[in-house]
């Protein structure tokens, strides 16, 4: 089975460890303000992702992979990616789809919802025009958010535009439902459009560490993202653990991710942040110490997330 990414389908054995919720190629300054949300230097993002190839070094063969969710909305740049991906020598899957209200164009509330699903589908199937003449094809649909604690009408629409497309092509949904249980409006409306469960990641659950809300989720048949791994002044890393170890601990490691969502410049090594590695690194250290086995550290950082973006559901991926 292949995972799509930047540079064309790749052999999922040819894949290590997946970060599936992350920015290279960002900008989220014009609705915040803020100049270190301004994420769009390509040389630095390869600097930086060979850090993360340092400290957490491949399998022989092998490459890490970086699911990268910035949509049209934030600054997307599929070319940017390809280089990233070259020079850096990571996988990465690009995203289709729109972010969320506060950041959507004037176009986003003029189309139908079937229109938006088409988009996404051209994208997925077909590719992003390059400037040089070839096509640069999304693996991904997300990720699509809730702005607040519940939808806005064109963020519902959005996302059942992204259920619609899941169904035509086979690409996983992932979401963005920050700091309110969000995920379960988000979810509904996905079934509501006939997604499989297992084809969605609900993101950002660890600004929501309530157990009866992740619970819920989990029956329902979802991915859970652990996906803000170092964000601290979100959620301590602490807590984090203490829920994992607990979701493990009642069965449920087989639909749990983690990731770090780096998108701002302190996020960064080189100014003084934790980088990319955290979640494969720091955070996955912190998971051993708690008892975590390592068997159940590789499902969380690869088997897990290659389920769910390849739709292979066998042990060994």
């Amino acid at each position: 089975m292949n995972l799509r990414t930047v540079l064309g389908d790749v052999s999922v054995e040819l894949v290590d460890r997946v970060l599936p919720h992350e920015h290279l190629l960002c900008d989220f300054s014009p609705v915040t303000g803020d100049r270190n949300h301004i994420f769009n230097n390509p040389a630095l993002a390869v600097r930086e992702l060979g850090y993360m190839n340092e400290d957490v070094p491949p399998a022989q063969g092998a490459q890490h992979a970086i699911v990268e969710v910035t949509l049209r909305d934030l600054g997307r740049d599929p070319e940017g990616m390809r280089r990233i991906s070259r020079e850096s020598g990571t996988h990465v899957v690009m995203g289709t789809g729109w972010y969320l209200e506060p950041y959507y164009p004037k176009q986003v509330y003029e189309i139908s919802a079937e229109r938006h699903a088409a988009q996404m589908i051209e994208e997925i199937e077909e590719g992003v025009l390059a400037a040089d003449g070839t096509r640069i094809r999304a693996g991904v649909i997300g990720e699509i958010g809730t702005h607040g604690s519940t939808l806005s009408p064109a963020e519902e629409r959005v996302l059942r535009a992204a259920g619609r497309a899941s169904n035509a092509t086979g690409a996983a949904v992932t979401t963005h439902a920050f700091m309110y249980p969000t995920g379960v409006d988000q979810l509904s409306i996905l079934e509501e459009e006939g997604v499989d469960p297992r084809r969605i990641a609900i993101g950002h659950v660890d600004t929501f560490l309530d157990h009866a809300y992740l619970t819920g989720l989990l029956n329902r048949g979802v991915y859970l993202q652990f996906d803000t791994c170092g964000r601290e002044h979100l959620m301590p890393d602490s807590l984090r653990v203490e829920m994992l170890v607990r979701l493990i601990d009642e069965g449920w490691v087989d639909s749990l991710l983690i990731s770090s969502d780096r998108c701002h410049m302190t996020d960064l090594k080189i100014r003084g942040g934790l980088g990319y590695s955290w979640a494969i690194a720091g955070f996955c250290d912190l998971l051993r110490s708690a008892g975590v086995a390592e068997s159940a550290v590789s499902q969380l950082t690869r088997e897990n997330p290659l389920r769910l973006l390849t739709g292979v559901r066998s042990a060994n991926v």
